[in-house]
Formats: structure tokens, C-alpha cells, sequence
């Protein structure tokens, strides 16, 4: 009887420890269904994969209309301005490390210009729409920056070594 308990408990811990072990592999929460992780699932093939700029800025144009529902002319303008982008992004990523960063402020002259021309498309509702986006992103940035195990966090004062 008491191997029959042993035999039973062991089988029962083994398990459980392989179901924890596919629990962390799967991501897309499962009350959402199969299409969400299908979602994820492309998302990670598509990340992993090198995009040309046609496709980043494609991508962008899709994004940008889902959330703010814009016209078919607003998508195509925002597609223009994302592909320039995009190209400039590209030939930024081709130069040596030393002269991106003497072209930073460049860069940043550049991005706001487009991002600019961009807001000059949208209707004074899809502008608010964006705006909230852009801040709940760069609140989930700031979440996410201060988890990473293999950096200090910038928000998180580092406590003094000790003699």
C-alpha cells in the first residue's frame, strides 16, 4: 500500500513539474482565445525576420489605421512618411557607431519633423488618440526598463557598496 502511495505521489510530482516547465513556454494568455495567440505567434515570426522598409512602413500604415481608424488617403500619407523614415532609419543603422551618435541631434530634428506631418493629417480626435497611445507606450516602456534583470534600473537608487 505504501508503494502504491509513493508510486502515486511521485507520478503526480512529475507532473506537475513538466506542466510548470510549458506553462513559461506559453505567452498568449488562453481566456483570449486561439486567435490572440496566433497573433502572437506571427508577431514573433515577423519580428524575428529582417522587414525592408516598404514592409516596416506598411506595417506602421496598418497599425496606425486599426488604432485611430483612419481614411484610406490618411493611411496612404502616413505610409509615405513612415517608408522616408524608415529608409533614413536604415542608412542611419549602416553608419559607424561613432557618427550616429554626433548626428543625434539630426536624428531627433528629423523624427519630430515627421512626426509633426504626421499629426498634421490627423483629425484633432485621432491626435488625442495618438497621444494617449504614446504615453501609455512610453509608461510600459519605463514598467519594462526597470524589470530587466541584466541592467540596473534608472529609476531604482543602487545601494553603496559596503566596507
Amino acid at each position: 500500500m505504501k508503494k502504491l502511495i509513493y508510486t502515486i505521489a511521485l507520478v503526480m510530482i512529475g507532473i506537475t513539474a513538466s506542466n510548470a516547465q510549458e506553462l513559461g513556454k506559453r505567452k498568449a494568455p488562453a481566456r483570449e482565445g486561439r486567435d490572440a495567440r496566433e497573433r502572437v505567434e506571427v508577431r514573433r515570426s515577423e519580428r524575428h525576420d529582417k522587414l525592408t522598409s516598404e514592409q516596416r512602413a506598411e506595417r506602421a500604415a496598418n497599425v496606425m489605421q486599426r488604432r485611430l481608424a483612419l481614411t484610406d488617403e490618411q493611411k496612404q500619407k502616413v505610409k509615405e512618411i513612415e517608408l522616408t523614415r524608415a529608409k533614413k532609419h536604415e542608412e542611419w543603422r549602416k553608419q559607424d557607431e561613432k557618427a550616429m551618435k554626433s548626428k543625434m541631434k539630426d536624428r531627433k530634428a528629423f523624427m519630430e519633423s515627421s512626426r509633426e506631418r504626421i499629426e498634421r493629417i490627423l483629425t484633432e480626435e485621432q491626435r488625442k488618440t495618438l497621444a494617449s497611445s504614446r504615453e501609455g507606450l512610453k509608461e510600459k516602456m519605463r514598467d519594462h526598463k526597470g524589470k530587466r534583470p541584466d541592467r540596473p534600473s534608472l529609476r531604482t537608487p543602487q545601494p553603496a557598496p559596503s566596507n
